[in-house]
């Protein structure tokens, strides 16, 4: 990869190539809209239930969905397996995902709420483009335009959503919240100058999800403070079990290298550190 994030965890890929944003938004952008449909079927009453089982089994086998599509696509559809990249998937499906409940509902008409959900949904429906736009070189200049306006927008929504929140822990989580969106903004940004360099589309659609998930994740986090009775919990299996698991796996492959190095008496090297960006988000 040409753009590395914090302590290089966060780009780590499961065995079919897939990335951890992507095992993430499997499920609410693959799954959940296939068993909404569902209720035209007549299977309303295990709507629910199914929901919540297929959260749980992500919980307690992080990139078990993505691992199931795609050994379905292999085994039973071999000529897609070759095509489908889930990268781009995830992404290209995501304006047809309904993530209403991390919208501020109406109970809360000031207008500020109002722009928040306009800007953060106009924001998700550029990125879902790239795929699309990404072909024609002069028209994806103009969804990158877009997108950077649509960034700037959205943080000075949540900017103003800032004196709505009576507690210091929800304005300390907010501002963090924040601080991540920046982060995986600024990343995204350096993405697409490294993909004008290196043609990798890939790199350019896991660096979007990124940025849908923490979308998300600041808008899950005004409604947890601001309406927590109607929160889906079920909407994101937490991607902190995903970065454990990546944590382990660099600490023993670091450890590894170390004793290989040592038992040949070769000279250290340190690991290469997160790359600094400027940006003009802020």
């Amino acid at each position: 990869m040409n753009f590395l994030f914090s302590d290089n965890l966060m780009m780590a890929s499961i065995d079919d190539g897939t990335s951890l944003p992507t095992n993430a938004l499997v499920l609410p952008n693959i799954f959940y809209p296939v068993i909404e449909q569902m209720n035209k079927s007549g299977y309303k009453d295990i709507q629910s239930d199914l929901r919540t089982t297929l959260f749980k089994l992500e919980e307690i086998y992080p990139g078990f969905s993505c691992n199931f599509i795609q050994s379905f696509l292999n085994r039973d559809i071999s000529s897609l397996s070759k095509t489908t990249n889930m990268n781009e998937l995830t992404l290209k499906l995501e304006k047809y995902c309904d993530k209403t409940p991390y919208f501020i509902s109406s109970l809360h008409n000031e207008q500020i709420f109002y722009e928040l959900n306009i800007r953060s949904k106009n924001l998700k429906r550029i990125l879902s483009r790239i795929p699309d736009d990404i072909n024609e070189k002069r028209e994806f200049l103009e969804t990158i335009k877009e997108i950077a306006s649509a960034i700037k927008k959205t943080l000075d929504s949540v900017t103003n959503i800032l004196q709505y929140i009576k507690t210091n822990d929800g304005r300390q989580a907010l501002e963090n919240e924040k601080k991540e969106f920046i982060k995986y903004s600024k990343n995204f940004s350096n993405t697409l100058k490294a993909y004008f360099r290196d043609s990798k589309r890939d790199d350019v659609y896991i660096a979007a999800n990124y940025l849908l998930i923490q979308i998300d994740y600041l808008l899950r986090t005004i409604k947890l403070y601001c309406e927590i009775d109607t929160l889906d919990e079920c909407l994101y299996p937490l991607l902190s079990q995903h970065q454990n698991q990546i944590k382990m796996m660099l600490s023993s492959r670091y450890s590894s290298n170390n004793q290989q190095r040592q038992s040949s008496n070769s000279s250290n090297i340190r690991p290469s550190s997160s790359s600094t960006y400027e940006t003009n988000y802020s």
